[in-house]
Protein backbone atom coordinates (compact mmCIF):
# COMPACT_ATOMS: atom_id res chain seq x y z
CA UNK A 1 0.00 0.00 0.00
CA UNK A 2 1.24 3.47 -1.24
CA UNK A 3 2.11 6.09 1.41
CA UNK A 4 0.33 9.57 1.27
CA UNK A 5 2.31 12.31 1.26
CA UNK A 6 0.89 15.10 3.75
CA UNK A 7 1.44 18.81 3.23
CA UNK A 8 1.93 21.22 5.67
CA UNK A 9 2.86 25.17 6.10
CA UNK A 10 5.53 25.78 7.73
CA UNK A 11 6.28 29.40 8.77
CA UNK A 12 9.61 30.46 10.28
CA UNK A 13 9.16 34.46 11.90
CA UNK A 14 10.28 36.13 14.78
CA UNK A 15 7.41 38.20 14.37
CA UNK A 16 4.48 35.40 13.86
CA UNK A 17 2.85 35.75 16.63
CA UNK A 18 2.17 39.90 16.49
CA UNK A 19 -1.76 40.51 15.89
CA UNK A 20 -1.33 40.80 12.31
CA UNK A 21 0.80 37.58 11.76
CA UNK A 22 -1.67 36.07 14.10
CA UNK A 23 -4.23 37.00 11.65
CA UNK A 24 -2.61 35.46 8.96
CA UNK A 25 -1.56 32.29 10.50
CA UNK A 26 -5.60 32.40 11.45
CA UNK A 27 -6.49 32.09 7.87
CA UNK A 28 -3.49 29.69 6.50
CA UNK A 29 -4.94 26.85 9.38
CA UNK A 30 -8.44 27.42 7.47
CA UNK A 31 -6.72 25.59 4.60
CA UNK A 32 -4.47 23.76 6.28
CA UNK A 33 -5.04 22.83 9.57
CA UNK A 34 -1.96 21.26 10.59
CA UNK A 35 0.50 24.37 9.55
CA UNK A 36 3.06 24.83 11.89
CA UNK A 37 4.24 28.36 13.41
CA UNK A 38 8.00 28.73 14.71
CA UNK A 39 9.82 31.94 16.00
CA UNK A 40 12.99 30.26 16.80
CA UNK A 41 14.89 28.78 13.79
CA UNK A 42 16.38 26.09 15.31
CA UNK A 43 13.11 24.61 16.34
CA UNK A 44 11.99 25.11 13.03
CA UNK A 45 15.08 23.40 11.36
CA UNK A 46 14.99 20.30 13.77
CA UNK A 47 10.92 20.10 12.51
CA UNK A 48 11.62 20.04 9.04
CA UNK A 49 14.58 17.67 9.41
CA UNK A 50 11.92 14.97 11.33
CA UNK A 51 9.20 12.59 9.74
CA UNK A 52 11.48 10.38 7.87
CA UNK A 53 9.24 7.31 8.42
CA UNK A 54 6.08 9.88 6.86
CA UNK A 55 6.71 11.53 3.59
CA UNK A 56 5.78 15.01 3.90
CA UNK A 57 6.41 18.02 1.88
CA UNK A 58 5.90 21.92 2.98
CA UNK A 59 5.36 25.09 1.73
CA UNK A 60 7.97 26.96 4.08
CA UNK A 61 7.02 30.65 5.10
CA UNK A 62 10.37 32.71 6.27
CA UNK A 63 10.69 36.27 7.05
CA UNK A 64 12.73 38.80 4.93
CA UNK A 65 15.43 39.48 7.76
CA UNK A 66 15.96 35.62 8.48
CA UNK A 67 15.27 34.35 5.19
CA UNK A 68 18.87 35.75 3.19
CA UNK A 69 20.74 33.72 5.65
CA UNK A 70 18.82 30.62 5.42
CA UNK A 71 17.44 30.14 2.23
CA UNK A 72 21.05 28.73 0.64
CA UNK A 73 21.42 26.39 3.47
CA UNK A 74 17.79 25.02 3.16
CA UNK A 75 16.36 25.73 -0.25
CA UNK A 76 17.84 22.22 -1.57
CA UNK A 77 16.21 20.35 1.25
CA UNK A 78 13.59 17.76 -0.62
CA UNK A 79 10.72 18.11 1.02
CA UNK A 80 10.61 21.76 0.47
CA UNK A 81 8.34 22.41 -2.32
CA UNK A 82 8.64 26.32 -2.20
CA UNK A 83 9.66 29.39 0.02
CA UNK A 84 7.35 32.31 0.68
CA UNK A 85 9.53 35.40 1.58
CA UNK A 86 6.87 37.54 3.90
CA UNK A 87 8.38 40.71 4.05
CA UNK A 88 7.26 44.76 3.13
CA UNK A 89 11.00 44.94 1.15
CA UNK A 90 10.40 42.75 -1.48
CA UNK A 91 13.09 44.77 -3.69
CA UNK A 92 15.64 44.41 -1.11
CA UNK A 93 15.19 40.18 -1.28
CA UNK A 94 14.96 39.92 -5.26
CA UNK A 95 18.25 40.40 -5.64
CA UNK A 96 20.09 37.56 -3.71
CA UNK A 97 16.62 35.21 -4.12
CA UNK A 98 17.33 35.20 -7.70
CA UNK A 99 19.12 32.36 -8.19
CA UNK A 100 16.97 30.00 -5.91
CA UNK A 101 14.20 28.80 -8.12
CA UNK A 102 11.73 27.80 -5.10
CA UNK A 103 11.60 31.34 -3.69
CA UNK A 104 8.32 32.91 -4.06
CA UNK A 105 6.91 36.64 -3.07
Amino acid sequence: MAQSTSLQVVWLDSTVHDNINRELLTSIREINPEAMEFDNQDECLRFLGNGVDEPRRFIFIVSGVIAEKLVPDIQQHKDILSIYVYCAHISKHEEWSRQYEKVEY
